[in-house]
């Protein structure tokens, strides 16, 4: 598999073992956030740290994630961005729309 999950407290955190997050794992990644956010009001770190890539299919599945999170009253933030994706999140103007932070630590931080 390639997510795993930690739990910190009241948060889960999904760390991504990719370097290309793409076509290939979007259904089960969009599929692993929806069946860790059984919870009301879940909230969730996303550790991007590996990738160094990532395509419109993998994009998809983060914003449904984050719609689903949402829709339980609950938060994402996303933690350890390699400066490649960030443009891109830049780009897309996704960075208006997740919490993003520099690492995991400061993301656990901003969901207690």
């Amino acid at each position: 598999m390639n997510f795993t999950k930690e739990i910190s407290g009241d948060i889960t955190i999904i760390k991504l073992s990719l370097v290309e997050a793409s076509l290939n794992e979007s259904d089960e990644f969009k599929a692993f956030i929806y069946d860790n956010c059984a919870d009301v009001s879940p909230k969730m770190v996303i550790d991007l740290n590996n990738v160094l890539y990532m395509d419109s299919s993998f994009i998809g599945a983060l914003v449904a994630g984050l719609k689903k999170v949402l829709s339980k009253k609950g938060e994402i933030a996303l933690a350890n961005i390699s400066n490649d994706v960030m443009a891109l999140f830049e780009m897309t103007r996704l960075d208006k729309v997740f919490k993003i932070y520099d690492n995991t630590e400061e993301a656990i931080k901003s969901l207690k």
